[in-house]
């Protein structure tokens, strides 16, 4: 593998949402070639992508443009990750007949920012927004979001903060892929977060298996050279900021749809399912029996049960 993330950046025009015109440079098909993301056999006829120019952000946005859309995918990743090892839901999102469009969340993947760290979700909730704004504008309708994680608690942060209604959602459909309230050892891991923020501005991150896909479990902990190896303390501030802001807001009538594994080391899947709960009442979950965190890359059997449930929710 020969290529660098300032290379590919290098290559990333200002991103222009009218063009349908694939992407070249040598660096650029490189990267796509590490992360699989070519889905010619999927129906994406055209792959473009571009830098977006966000509050104090250069974010990275990539656009899969399917030759009969009938609507546009919007997919949020989570914590650690980036868009370049969702192509499992990329291709799923193509064979529905949808555009995808994705990006990489501040201090991820090819955008900027201080790697993995994030002052407050607001940011988050300010980049998706205007990204949401962009799909509308030049994709066609209904727009269809998908979060993994982190990504799951950007979206419910999105719908909560504005008290959207059915009548007033920008969503055909919602689909939130264990989603994060708060992660697993919460109550001790603040406390630890109180006395490290006085010393140290980020940990030696741990890669806990989170999914039964030993492959994929190898590659982001040896190969992968866009995965953060240290775990912010800032990020966790910001955490600790949230959590109590996102369950102080009105619950919604808004139908969400969650996929959640048991077997989920990852967040307190059990207390989040009760936050969700009282905040979309009306929501639809699917448990996975065996599934770890990283949904997204789980094991092949237990990809084809999330997304047969997804397809279901989506028709």
């Amino acid at each position: 593998m020969s290529w660098t993330r300032n290379g590919v950046i290098s290559e990333l025009p200002v991103m222009d949402w009218s063009s349908q015109q694939p992407m070249a440079g040598s660096q650029w098909q490189q990267y796509c070639a590490t992360y699989g993301l070519e889905f010619a056999e999927a129906g994406a006829a055209v792959h473009s992508a571009g830098m977006m120019a966000i509050d104090t952000h250069q974010i990275a946005v990539q656009v899969f443009r399917h030759p009969s859309a009938t609507g546009t995918a919007l997919l949020v990743h989570g914590y650690y990750d980036h868009l370049g090892i969702y192509g499992s839901l990329i291709r799923f999102c193509l064979a529905q007949g949808l555009n995808v469009v994705a990006f990489d969340l501040p201090g991820h993947g090819l955008s900027s920012g201080e790697r993995a760290s994030i002052g407050s979700f607001q940011e988050y909730d300010s980049v998706f927004s205007q990204v949401l704004q962009k799909v509308q504008e030049f994709l066609p309708a209904p727009v269809y979001a998908f979060g993994q994680s982190t990504g799951g608690a950007i979206l419910m942060n999105y719908l909560l903060k504005r008290q959207l209604t059915p009548a007033l959602s920008p969503f055909r459909e919602i689909c939130l892929m264990a989603p994060l309230v708060r992660p697993k050892g919460w109550r001790s891991g603040r406390m630890v977060h109180t006395i490290a923020s006085l010393f140290v501005r980020r940990i030696k991150r741990k890669f806990n298996p989170n999914s039964a896909d030993s492959e994929f479990l190898r590659f982001i902990a040896q190969t992968d050279p866009l995965q953060p190896h240290y775990l912010s303390v800032r990020w966790v501030g910001a955490l600790k900021k949230w959590i109590p802001y996102i369950e102080a807001l009105p619950a919604s009538e808004l139908v969400v749809n969650i996929v959640q594994g048991d077997a989920d080391q990852t967040v307190d899947w059990r207390y989040n399912l009760g936050v969700l709960q009282a905040k979309f009442p009306n929501l639809r979950l699917k448990m996975i029996a065996g599934g770890q965190h990283h949904l997204v890359n789980e094991s092949p059997a237990l990809q084809a049960e999330i997304y047969a449930t997804m397809k279901e929710w989506l028709n």
